[in-house]
């Protein structure tokens, strides 16, 4: 599993863009049931990073913390919506 952007730019479903060799944005995005779906990652300002979910254009879900623990929370996510079940697996 994933704990980092640099190992998430490994899997393909995942775009990863870069400014001045730094990860900018981390996005995978998820066409299901006719929802769009994206999950999204960012450094901030504070050196945290945030994760938000969107759901068409409304934000669903916002964390922030570790790089690490983000990563792992946003494949998470990906692996409950592609199996059927909620985003948060409850």
């Amino acid at each position: 599993m994933a704990t980092s952007v640099a190992e998430l730019d490994r899997f393909p479903a995942w775009t990863v863009t870069r400014s001045r060799g730094h990860w900018i944005t981390a996005e995978r995005v998820l066409t299901l049931s006719g929802q769009r779906w994206v999950i999204g990652l960012t450094p901030t300002a504070d050196g945290a990073t945030a994760l938000m979910l969107w759901r068409d254009d409304a934000v669903v879900a916002h964390r922030r913390g570790a790089e690490a623990a983000l990563c792992r929370l946003a494949l998470g996510w990906a692996a409950n919506l592609l199996a059927g079940r909620p985003w948060d697996g409850r």
